[in-house]
């Protein structure tokens, strides 16, 4: 199990990708609550984005969120290290994703 200072150091890093030069067109339009519930340490985090841009990263949890993903922290942070492939671990059952596909398609980027 990872710490919360390790999700919320990796969650940054998504929220930085959204300026990334090469990722920021694709994201021109994307309005949308990203939540990301990690179960091993009992919290969840929202990362709030209107036009491309992070507005908020808050420890809260909201009803209804545009894209709802549920993952350990360790496998979130094997994600972001490079060490497990996202794709293997939404097959595996070990990340769940809820949402417009074309939205976690794009989500898959971030990571």
């Amino acid at each position: 199990m990872s710490s919360k200072k390790e999700i919320e150091d990796a969650l940054n890093i998504v929220k930085l990708k959204f300026d990334d030069p090469n990722l920021k067109p694709r994201f021109v339009n994307f309005s949308k609550n990203m939540q990301f519930t990690f179960p091993d340490l009992k919290t969840t985090y929202v990362i709030k984005v209107n036009n491309g841009m992070v507005q908020s990263l808050l420890e809260e949890s909201i009803p209804n969120p545009d894209i709802h993903v549920t993952i350990d922290s360790n496998i979130l942070i094997g994600i972001m290290n490079k060490k497990v492939n996202p794709m293997t671990a939404y097959q595996t059952g070990q990340l769940k994703a809820k949402g417009n596909l074309t939205d976690l398609l794009k989500l898959q980027k971030l990571l």
